[in-house]
C-alpha cells in the first residue's frame, strides 16, 4: 500500500528531473546552433579567400535535429452534399445562387455560416468560405470592372519589356538602370537579415518617382517594425500595406493541427508594405497611376510545392497600379516569378537553375540580363507612349478606371458673382457650374430664423437643400442710400440676411419660398422690398449696403436655387474628376 505522505515527495522527484532533462535539452540546442552558426560564419570566410579550399567549404554542416512528429488526429468525416428541391417560384439569379451556394437563403439574400464553430470542429479556415476569391470569378456581378482588368491585362501584355534574369551575385550590373517598380521577398536566415537586406543599392536602383513593394512576414515578430526602418532609409514613405490572407482547403489535417507558433492568435496572413518615393497625385498624375482597381487584400491558398512562394497576382496588383514599365524583382524564384516585363533577380540559391531554353508560365521566352537588349526595348516601348517608360492609357480604360475626390475647396461656380440685395436676398449666379443657394425668409423680427415658416401649399421635402443652376450673366444688385454687391474669381457662394426690421411682403422671386408663403414667383421676375441692411460675400470681396430701402431685381433667367434647412448658407458643389 502506498504510503499517501510519500507522494508529493515523488511528485517533486518527478518534476525535478523532467526540469532537468529540459534544461539539458535547450543547452544542447544552443550549442548546436552556436556551431552551426561559426560554421557559416568561416564558410563565408574561406570562400572570400583568393583560393578558396572547396574542400573545407563544401563539408556539411552539423545535422539540424528533425522535428518531433507531430500527432495528427483524423480528419472529421465529409458530410455528405445535401440536395435541394428546385425553387421555381425564385428569381433566376436566387436560383443560380441556391444551385451554387449550400448554405445560400433566398428569403434573407444571405449565406448562413458559423466560421468560428466550423475552424473549431474541423480545421478549415474562415476565410476558405470568401466569395469570389478566385481571379476567375471575381467580379461576376460588375461587368464594368471585368471589362476593365481585361484591357488593363491586354495593354500591359502588349507594353511590356521581354523577361530578363539574373542571379544575385551580378546585382551590381544593373546599376546605373532606374526603375518605376521593385518588388522585394527577403530571404531571411541566420546568414541574411535585416540588416544585410538594409545594405542592398535599392536607392540607387530606384527612379523618381516610384514604388517599392516587400514581403515583412505575418507580422508575429519585428518585421512590421523593422519593414518601416528599411523602407524610411531607402528614402521610401509607407503608404500601404498589401495583405494575403491563407486559405488551407488542400493543406488542412483535422482540428488542432495548426502549426503551434508563440503569438495568441493562429495566423493565417502575410504583410507587404508598400513604400513611395518621390511625389505621386492620384487625381492628377493618371499617366502614371490608377488607384483603387484593386483592393489591398489577396486570398490565395499557397503553393504546396514552394511554402515561400507568395501569391502571383501580387504582380497584376502592381501592374494594374503602377503603369511604369521598368519593373524588378529581387530574390526571384526561376520556377515561378520569371516573368513578361520584369527583371528578376534570381536568389543565391535558384541562380543557376534557369535553363537554356527556359520559359515562362506564359510561354514567353526568357532571356540572361543584357542592358543593351533591355535598353532598347524600354527606349521602344517610350516611343508608344510619348516619350514616357509607361503603359499608354486608353479612353475605355480611362472611362472605366475608378476615379479620384477633387481636393475640398475647388467647390462652386467657375467665375460666378456672390451680390447680395440691400433688404435681404442673397444670390449667387455664374457663367456655369452647380451651386446651392438659400436665403432667410421673412422680414419678421418675430420669426425664428432657425426654423422659417412654410407655405402651407409647399410640398414638406422643399426643406431639405435642393440643387441649383447659375444661368449666364444674371445678377441681383443691391440699391440703396449704398449698394453693396461681393465679387470674386471663384464666387462659391451667395449670402444674404433679411433685416430685422423689415417692413412689408416680399413676393415672387426667383426662390419658390420667399415673402409671406401666399404668394411665389411670377414669370421668374422678383420684386422685393424691407428695411434693412443687405451685404453680398464672394470669395474676395465683401459689401454692405446702408440702411435704407432697397429693391432687387432680377431678369427672367435668373438661377433658381432650392431652401436651405435653415434658409442661410449657398455652398458649392464638390464633384469628382
Amino acid at each position: 500500500m502506498t504510503d499517501i505522505n510519500s507522494i508529493p515527495a515523488a511528485v517533486s522527484s518527478t518534476t525535478d528531473v523532467l526540469n532537468s532533462a529540459n534544461s539539458l535539452l535547450t543547452s544542447h540546442r544552443e550549442l548546436l546552433t552556436y556551431v552551426r552558426n561559426s560554421q557559416r560564419a568561416h564558410r563565408r570566410q574561406l570562400r572570400a579567400l583568393a583560393t578558396a579550399p572547396n574542400d573545407l567549404v563544401n563539408f556539411p554542416l552539423i545535422d539540424s535535429p528533425a522535428p518531433s512528429p507531430l500527432h495528427s488526429p483524423p480528419s472529421s468525416p465529409q458530410l455528405a452534399p445535401r440536395t435541394r428541391p428546385q425553387r421555381q417560384d425564385l428569381h433566376p439569379a436566387k436560383r443560380a445562387r441556391v444551385a451554387r451556394y449550400a448554405n445560400y437563403i433566398p428569403e434573407e439574400e444571405t449565406i448562413r455560416n458559423d466560421y468560428s464553430q466550423r475552424y473549431v470542429d474541423s480545421g478549415e479556415w474562415p476565410q476558405n468560405r470568401v466569395l469570389g476569391a478566385e481571379p476567375s470569378r471575381r467580379f461576376e456581378e460588375y461587368p464594368k470592372q471585368q471589362r476593365l482588368l481585361s484591357l488593363k491585362k491586354e495593354s500591359v501584355d502588349v507594353h511590356a519589356t521581354p523577361p530578363f534574369f539574373l542571379p544575385f551575385s551580378h546585382l551590381s550590373s544593373l546599376h546605373p538602370q532606374k526603375f518605376d517598380v521593385i518588388l522585394l521577398d527577403p530571404p531571411f536566415s541566420s546568414s541574411f537579415g535585416w540588416d544585410d537586406l538594409q545594405a542592398l543599392p535599392v536607392p540607387s536602383l530606384a527612379a523618381d518617382p516610384s514604388f517599392v513593394f516587400m514581403w515583412v512576414g505575418s507580422g508575429a515578430g519585428e518585421g512590421l517594425e523593422r519593414g518601416r526602418e528599411v523602407l524610411a532609409k531607402w528614402g521610401y514613405r509607407r503608404c500601404e500595406d498589401v495583405v494575403w490572407v491563407k486559405t488551407n482547403n488542400t493543406t488542412n489535417r483535422g482540428p488542432g493541427t495548426d502549426p503551434p507558433t508563440t503569438s495568441l492568435l493562429t495566423r493565417t496572413k502575410q504583410h507587404c508594405l508598400m513604400g513611395i518615393r518621390g511625389t505621386v497625385r492620384r487625381s492628377t498624375d493618371s499617366w502614371f497611376v490608377h488607384c483603387n482597381v484593386d483592393t489591398d487584400v489577396i486570398i490565395w491558398e499557397g503553393d504546396t510545392a514552394d511554402p515561400m512562394r507568395k501569391p502571383p497576382e501580387m504582380y497584376t496588383l502592381i501592374e494594374n497600379f503602377c503603369l511604369g514599365t521598368r519593373r524588378l524583382e529581387l530574390f526571384g524564384r526561376a520556377r515561378s516569378s520569371l516573368r513578361r516585363g520584369w527583371v528578376t533577380v534570381l536568389t543565391a540559391s535558384d541562380g543557376a537553375k534557369v535553363g537554356e531554353h527556359a520559359r515562362t508560365a506564359e510561354g514567353d521566352a526568357v532571356h540572361p540580363w543584357n542592358k543593351d537588349s533591355w535598353e532598347e526595348a524600354t527606349r521602344h516601348l517610350a516611343s508608344l507612349a510619348g516619350g514616357k517608360c509607361v503603359v499608354p492609357n486608353s479612353q475605355e480604360i480611362d472611362a472605366l478606371r475608378p476615379k479620384s475626390p477633387m481636393r475640398s475647396g475647388n467647390s462652386g461656380v467657375s467665375g460666378g458673382v456672390g451680390v447680395a440685395i440691400s433688404g435681404g436676398v442673397g444670390v449667387g449666379v455664374g457663367s456655369a457650374g452647380v451651386g446651392m443657394n438659400a436665403v432667410n425668409m421673412n422680414a419678421d423680427p418675430n420669426i425664428n430664423m432657425q426654423h422659417p415658416r412654410r407655405p402651407p401649399s409647399q410640398n414638406p421635402m422643399m426643406v431639405s437643400p435642393m440643387m441649383g443652376m447659375g444661368m449666364p450673366m444674371d445678377m441681383g444688385m443691391g440699391i440703396g442710400n449704398m449698394m453693396g454687391m461681393g465679387m470674386g474669381n471663384m464666387g462659391m457662394m451667395g449670402m444674404g440676411n433679411m433685416g430685422v426690421m423689415g417692413m412689408g411682403d416680399m413676393p415672387g422671386a426667383a426662390f419658390q419660398w420667399v415673402g409671406d408663403g401666399d404668394r411665389i414667383w411670377e414669370d421668374g421676375m422678383m420684386a422685393g422690398m424691407g428695411m434693412g441692411n443687405g451685404m453680398g460675400m464672394g470669395n474676395t470681396g465683401m459689401g454692405v449696403g446702408g440702411p435704407g430701402m432697397g429693391m432687387g431685381i432680377g431678369n427672367s433667367r435668373m438661377g433658381m436655387g432650392g431652401m436651405g434647412m435653415h434658409g442661410q448658407w449657398g455652398q458649392g458643389y464638390d464633384g469628382f474628376q
